[in-house]
């Protein structure tokens, strides 16, 4: 375990592949928040409370049935748990969007093999089912029921009789999509990507645009939070400016110039008692966390990172919210972002 001397650090540990740590997502589960990380090739859980890191071993897909090579790619991830299993979805560059359990390590829905260059992933529950969304040319939508035997899989299957599941696309989405994220708006689940100078918005179960906004230039990531009770839209855009939009009325709230002195390439944000908090993570090195209700920044960055940060946090653990930080160097930090 590392540590470092800025008294906001809590706890850092490396990814024992000592390879760069492209994605993670944080799960919980039995009450314990668990960490699971990709390095590209591989896939890791982080025990944070306990300190304890795992290789998580996932089935093979079949590699190249139609004569067309797919290659293990787990550089962007998300996760989810439904009664109890844990369901890890990964795509990236080299392989399109599949679903495992990541416990037992069980194939649950091999990735296409005719879609690939994953930029952004999420997972989200829809009427009992599992919807996958993914970022590949633009969003496209998959659904994951295996009781119900009308919905086919979306990748190869041991069944030679079954169709291939056709996605859903999601139109007027970038074909540059780079942040996605899935939330609530209403009751209802939206998403929310941002790719080229553009965000949007749309319904996810009729694909209908809710809003679109400009963001003056190419857009990194994407958040979805509230600000004292209203739903509000994040994103950050190069060369670094946070900008935050009403998610109901569309109005443009305000502009937060984070002062990242390079790419701004992650975002997270979650409302943590009564403030709402942003985490902003760049390729400097540095994180940032602001107060969106008051839109002013809360102490110094975060840094000691060696390489850009790729992939940030807000997450409760042990009763308070920590900011969890990860990127090239391979460690996870978790900082209380409170000072």
């Amino acid at each position: 375990m590392l540590r470092m001397a800025d008294s906001r650090l809590i706890t850092s540990s490396m990814i024992p592949s000592e390879g760069n740590l492209s994605d993670f997502a944080v799960a919980d589960v039995k009450g314990r928040p668990l960490v699971v990380c990709a390095d590209g090739g591989d896939v890791w859980t982080w025990d944070l409370l306990g300190d304890e890191w795992l290789k998580r071993p996932l089935t093979d897909f079949d590699n190249g049935s139609y004569g067309i090579p797919v290659y293990p790619d787990f550089s962007h991830v998300a996760v989810d748990v439904v009664d109890g299993q844990v369901l890890f979805a990964a795509g990236g560059e080299h392989q399109g969007p599949g679903l495992w359990d990541l416990m037992s390590g069980d194939l649950l829905n091999a990735p296409p093999e005719f879609r690939s260059c994953v930029h952004a992933i999420d997972l989200t529950r829809v009427d009992g089912r599992t919807v996958l969304v993914a970022g590949v040319a633009i969003p496209e939508v998959y659904i994951w029921d295996p009781s119900d035997p009308e919905v086919e899989a979306w990748g190869p299957s041991d069944d030679e009789f079954a169709e291939e599941q056709e996605p859903r696309e999601l139109p007027g989405h970038s074909d540059e999509m780079c942040g996605l994220v899935i939330g609530r708006l209403g009751g209802r689940p939206v998403v929310v990507s941002g790719g080229d100078s553009r965000v949007l918005m749309s319904d996810l179960e009729s694909g209908e645009p809710v809003h679109e906004w400009s963001a003056g230039d190419q857009v990194n990531a994407v958040a979805l939070s509230e600000v004292g009770g209203r739903p509000v839209v994040l994103a950050v855009a190069d060369p670094g400016e946070l900008r935050i939009w009403d998610a109901v009325g569309g109005g443009l709230i305000g502009n937060l110039l984070t002062g990242h002195e390079d790419r701004v390439s992650t975002l997270a944000a979650a409302v943590v008692g009564a403030r709402t908090l942003a985490v902003t993570g760049g390729d400097d090195g540095t994180a940032r966390v602001w107060d969106l209700a008051d839109g002013g920044q809360i102490g110094a960055p975060l840094a000691g990172h060696r390489g850009e940060i790729w992939t940030v946090a807000l997450t409760p653990v042990a009763g308070r919210h920590v900011v969890l930080t990860a990127g090239r160097d391979g460690i996870v930090r978790v900082w209380d972002p409170s000072t």
